[in-house]
Parts: structure tokens; C-alpha cells; sequence
């Protein structure tokens, strides 16, 4: 399939990302010299250091030769080809700013402008929140998997975050940070729109709460799955209700508390989630009303969950479930 231009503008943005160096204009094919003059425009990149010295040779590609100047102008010399005149184009170099792609995705995520940018490691960033959850970026996946406990598990952690890389340039598993972040590829889920960048789905952030798995795992911990992924409710005719990741977190924080009413505070700490209140998770928007995909957790919330409104208190009750 062929791309458009502002499809070809971002995916040689991801590659030269990837590279973090600069790269030369002849080794770009057509489509990518008009990729490259879109990135221009929006001055997405920067020109490198020009070499002086020696340049690949045009004709063989296999050798850099010392340049000199001679009656003719420059000279390159190769090894094997000979002396040839050298062509400006081939010295020129262009790099991506790393801090044009940082405001640009800040912008499509919304980012607040007085939410600060940190460097983690080498090539990766948090730049910002997007729905509440940490937004990374890094130059290449291998990077989140080796840095991972620092980028998840350090000083500040970032549970469940939005790790944003370029695609990988080999092959690589399908889900390499399963159950710790979600991946999204710079390529397919944002887009040059203009001088701007433009989150492809907004409301993918829902749709990525959802897991993977939808085999309904069978009752462990009172109603629900070993995971805490299923719950299962007698009077709920749907059959076993799935859960999002949030909503799972949410009911084991209650489970493990379960002995004592606790604070809407300590609640959402114990689950990890920036969100206020356990409801915040489970509310069900106008469009999926009636939907029981959506419906259900509501129900299982519902009947499980004893709110002391006065107190601001929440317990989990087993009255209703599949025991």
C-alpha cells in the first residue's frame, strides 16, 4: 500500500528517531527526499556537522575517499574508482530534534505545558500524563526492556504507562511489556497533520485497559479469578464478567483489605491509580450504556462494594456473588 506524504513524514521521523544521529541525504530514496522536505517545514529537524575530509564514493558505495581540491573544484578520491567530483548533496546530513517530537507528542496527549519532561536514561523520556498514566518514550523497545526496572520500578514509579517507540527494525515478541505498560508504535498511532502531530483513536486509552486474554477464568478468590481479571455474579445472565485492568486493580486492593472498611485514598494508592474514587473506573459512558461488556463491571461494582458515603469509606461484600 502506498503511503501518503504525511504518512511518509512520520515514518522517516520514527526512523531517524531510532537513529538519534544524523543521516545523509543520498542515502534517501525520492519518497523519503519529500519526507524530509515536509520535516523541514515543520522544522522537525536540524542539519548535522558537515565532513570535510573524505566521502562515500558515488559510483561503487563501498569506500570513503579523502576530498581535495583541484582545478576542477573538490575531488574525492576512491581507492578503487578513482578521483570524481564531489557533490555537495552527499556531504549534507539532517538530524531530528528529539525536543520537536517531545512537544509534539506532549501536544496530541494534551500534556499540561507545566508538567516537566525527565530524561530517565539514555533515549527515554517521560514526557507527561495521558489519562492519568505515565507517558514514556524511548528511541527503541530494547531500551524500556533493559532499563525496565529504573523506567517502572525506581524512585518514581510508572505502573501501567504509555511506552510510545518507534516499530522495532526486527522482529521482536508481540507483547514484550505485557501486564507492566502498554506499546504503542510511533508510526501507527499518531499522524503529521500539518505542522502538528495528532493521536490517531483518542479513546484507544479505554480500549487499552482492556486484556488480552478473554478466556473467563474460573472463581479463586471468592468471586472472583485468580488474576482478579473475572468475577462471577449468581444473578448476572451474561455469564462471567470481564474486567479492565484499572477495575481489576481496583477489586483486588478490596480483596486484600477486605477485613476493614478503608478510604477512598488508600484504596486507589493500594490499587496504583491516580483516579479519585473506585467509581471513577467503573463508570459506564452514554454511548456503551446497555452494553454488557460495560454494563457488567458496573453490576459487579455495585453489588460487591459497600459505600459508607458519610465516611467516605469502601468494603468489599460477597453477598450476590458466585461463591
Amino acid at each position: 500500500m502506498e503511503l501518503t506524504p504525511n504518512q511518509q513524514a512520520i515514518s522517516l521521523a520514527a526512523l531517524m528517531f531510532v537513529r538519534g544521529s544524523a543521516s545523509f541525504e543520498s542515502n534517501l530514496h525520492d519518497e523519503e527526499m519529500a519526507a524530509l522536505h515536509f520535516l523541514k517545514q515543520a522544522k522537525a529537524v536540524v542539519p548535522g556537522v558537515v565532513n570535510s575530509r573524505d566521502a562515500v564514493c558515488a559510483f561503487c558505495g563501498l569506500y570513503r575517499g579523502p576530498i581535495f581540491r583541484s582545478d576542477e573544484g573538490l575531488m574525492v578520491q576512491c581507492p578503487d574508482c578513482g578521483p570524481f567530483p564531489l557533490d555537495p548533496a552527499s556531504q549534507r546530513s539532517w538530524r531530528l530534534e528529539d525536543e520537536w517530537l517531545i512537544r509534539k507528542l506532549r501536544g496530541a496527549l494534551d500534556v499540561p505545558p507545566h508538567a516537566t519532561t525527565t530524561q530517565i536514561v539514555d533515549g527515554v523520556w517521560d514526557i507527561g500524563r495521558y489519562k492519568k498514566r505515565p507517558v514514556v518514550l524511548a528511541r527503541r523497545i530494547d531500551l524500556v526492556e533493559r532499563h525496565g526496572l529504573r523506567i517502572f520500578h525506581g524512585p518514581e514509579p510508572r505502573s501501567q504507562s504509555w511506552v510510545i517507540t518507534p516499530r522495532p527494525l526486527v522482529r521482536s515478541p508481540l507483547e514484550p511489556l505485557a501486564g507492566t505498560a502498554t506499546w504503542w508504535h510511533l508510526e501507527d498511532q499518531f499522524a503529521l497533520h500539518g505542522l502538528a502531530l495528532r493521536l490517531l483513536d483518542p479513546d484507544q486509552g479505554e480500549k487499552a485497559d482492556d486484556l488480552q486474554d478473554n478466556t473467563p477464568g474460573v472463581a479463586f478468590h471468592g468471586p472472583f479469578s485468580e488474576d482478579f481479571a473475572w468475577v462471577h455474579l449468581e444473578d448476572w445472565l451474561h455469564g462471567p464478567i470481564r474486567l479492565t485492568d484499572a477495575q481489576t486493580r481496583v477489586f483486588k486492593a478490596l480483596w486484600e483489605h477486605r477485613g476493614r472498611a478503608q478510604s477512598s485514598e488508600f484504596i486507589m494508592r493500594a490499587a496504583g491509580l491516580d483516579s479519585e474514587k473506585p467509581m471513577d473506573v467503573f463508570k459506564v459512558k452514554a454511548a456503551n450504556r446497555g452494553d454488557s461488556v460495560y454494563e457488567g463491571p458496573l453490576q459487579a461494582y455495585e453489588q460487591l462494594v459497600r459505600r459508607q458515603r458519610r465516611l467516605g469509606l469502601y468494603q468489599l461484600i460477597l453477598a450476590g456473588a458466585c461463591l
